[in-house]
């Protein structure tokens, strides 16, 4: 029986186990064996016990196994996009606009275009793309609009210009009527700027954002829809159609706007200055402590303690910014919610029809998601701050959402890399997972073109996630933990850059249109991440200012219109 004695390397003996200095200084190599040190891995690799060795080699061969046929895989993939063709869409037609087109909004049932621009705004026709009314004024900006049918043959436009000044429109028989100018004075010192406005679909109500001094809030306004049609029904009759297409100033007198809501950007919570719980219940309405994050019983002191604490043990990660929300709280989305749900602060109804019943709203740097109804009550000051109706509470900052057709579902993404959906009629998280991602989050679209699920007892929703560095990510989110997530890696060979606009055509199922900075225009099916079409313009035209493209989608026709150069 012989023994094994360790092998020399630069002349010190090297033992199978043994300690490190704990000085941490390493052994001296000797000059003379420097080549020898390139054969330390395999060393250390041989010292290992014979079960481990076969392990490891089985494991490696697994490995280099799987990763070759990964990579087979990709390169087949590769090539078939290379071999394959993809079809081209040309434009059907070209509509020339006598100035720049700044923004484009399609009606909901497909008929007209609304063009805003440098002087105004235009009515064109989807089908034969004829311009049939415009209102001009000069030196009026337009950089926003929206629109929603008001009724039959009569439609609604809310804009916003350059100097933050709102107004609100009104189509009806072939002619624009300035309906509301919701925030201009004769002071431009005194007005509060408009940042952005939105219509409910049926023209119910306007979600107006205001900013002044730094402070921003949101005033919910309802329109006098019935009356309003009535008026504009007695003006054409009255004028005989005889009424040109071009004004400056409002024709008529309408039935004023009436101002339900004013909902103020969140509050940091603060130290009560109450000393006992029975202090908090007499000037607490609901009489409720517990779980409203409002009527709390942590004092000034406290709070700064703890804000203190969380600085010193963070202070690395916190860097030299403010943390306060109120620096920089900024609206992030608000939707109208339709009615229904099982709430009990609701109306009770649980149909999905009819002027919406609520709102959802997030600000940036918040972690909550709010509801406020849109119905006041009679002992409640529409001049007072909103309270919300409902808190949903998430793990970290919500960065960006998107809501479905039927308003029941929301998905929120967060920080960190977490999507949260939350099912509005259950009052319960539908699936909270992880998706790995290298960049933060931008974009959240819903995927699916029906309404509702189309299982009852299992159903499954889709949506598209995008990052601030262009990656996109498809997530088939179901009950609890039976979620998956997809990277799409189907680009055209020209686009280098990440997409600039990632937009869910909702009348083609699963389907994205993805526009680049290069002007190329492509439709992605995300169920096999697979380029369908290109969209090419015009001879001698490419897309104009591609990094924030002017453009809109015609649901009902299944057109895109979008503005070059």
């Amino acid at each position: 029986m012989s023994t094994m004695k360790p092998r020399k390397l630069g002349g010190a003996k090297m033992p199978v186990y043994t300690r490190k200095d704990p000085k941490g200084i390493p052994e001296p190599w000797d000059s003379e064996d420097s080549a020898d040190e390139e054969r330390v891995p395999d060393l250390l690799h041989d010292s290992l016990p014979q079960p481990f060795r076969m392990i490891g080699k089985v494991l490696e061969g697994v490995l280099d196994a799987a990763w070759g046929v990964i990579s087979e895989k990709e390169a087949a993939r590769v090539a078939e996009q290379t071999r394959r063709k993809i079809p081209q869409v040309e434009f059907s037609d070209e509509i020339k606009l006598p100035v720049k087109a700044n923004c484009l909004a399609c009606t909901d049932d497909g008929k007209y275009v609304f063009v805003g621009f440098s002087c105004g705004i235009s009515a064109i026709t989807a089908v034969g793309h004829v311009r049939t009314a415009t209102w001009e004024q000069g030196r009026v900006e337009i950089i926003s609009i929206h629109c929603t049918c008001l009724g039959e043959m009569a439609y609604l436009i809310a804009t916003v210009d350059d100097m933050g000044v709102s107004r609100v429109f009104a189509y009806y028989a072939d002619y624009i009527y300035l309906m509301k100018l919701i925030n201009e004075t004769k002071e431009i010192n005194q007005r509060n700027n408009c940042t952005k406005i939105e219509l409910s679909e049926g023209g119910n109500y306007a979600a107006v954002m205001m900013e002044c001094n730094g402070d921003s809030w949101i005033e919910m306004n309802r329109f006098p829809k019935v009356s309003w049609l009535k008026e504009l029904e007695g003006l054409h009759a009255a004028s005989g159609n005889q009424v040109t297409n071009t004004s400056g100033t409002e024709v008529a007198k309408f039935s004023p706007v009436v101002t339900v809501l004013k909902i103020k950007t969140p509050d940091m919570l603060s130290g009560t200055s109450l000393k006992c719980p029975f202090e908090v219940l007499q000037k607490t309405a609901c009489s409720s402590v517990i779980g409203s994050g409002q009527n709390h019983m942590i004092s000034s002191q406290q709070w700064a303690e703890q804000r203190a604490l969380y600085k010193l043990v963070h202070s690395k990660y916190l860097g030299t910014g403010t943390c306060e929300m109120e620096a920089r709280a900024r609206l992030g989305s608000l939707y109208f919610l339709l009615p229904g749900g099982l709430s009990t602060v609701t109306d009770g109804t649980r149909s999905l029809q009819g002027p919406p019943s609520a709102v959802y709203v997030w600000w940036r740097g918040d972690h909550n998601l709010y509801q406020y109804l849109l119905h006041t009550r009679a002992k409640e000051k529409t001049d007072d701050e909103a309270k919300p109706s409902e808190v949903w509470s998430n793990a970290q900052e919500i960065v960006c959402s998107a809501i479905s057709r039927c308003t029941r579902h929301i998905a929120l993404g967060l920080m960190g890399g977490l999507v949260a959906m939350w099912d509005r009629r259950l009052g319960l998280p539908w699936s909270v997972l992880s998706v790995p991602a290298d960049s933060p989050f931008s974009k959240l679209h819903f995927l699916d073109c029906l309404p509702f699920p189309q299982d009852p007892f299992l159903p499954k929703m889709h949506f598209l996630v995008t990052c601030k560095n262009g990656d996109c990510r498809v997530i088939t989110a179901g009950r609890g933990m039976d979620s998956q997530v997809t990277r799409l890696c189907g680009r055209p060979g020209d686009a280098e850059a990440p997409p600039t606009e990632v937009l869910s055509v909702h009348f083609l199922q699963m389907l994205v249109l993805l526009m680049y900075r290069n002007g190329t225009i492509v439709l992605l099916d995300t169920s096999d991440d697979i380029v369908v079409a290109s969209l090419v313009l015009p001879p001698n035209h490419c897309l104009a200012t591609p990094w924030s493209p002017v453009y809109t989608l015609d649901p009902v026709n299944q057109n895109l219109f979008v503005r070059g150069r």
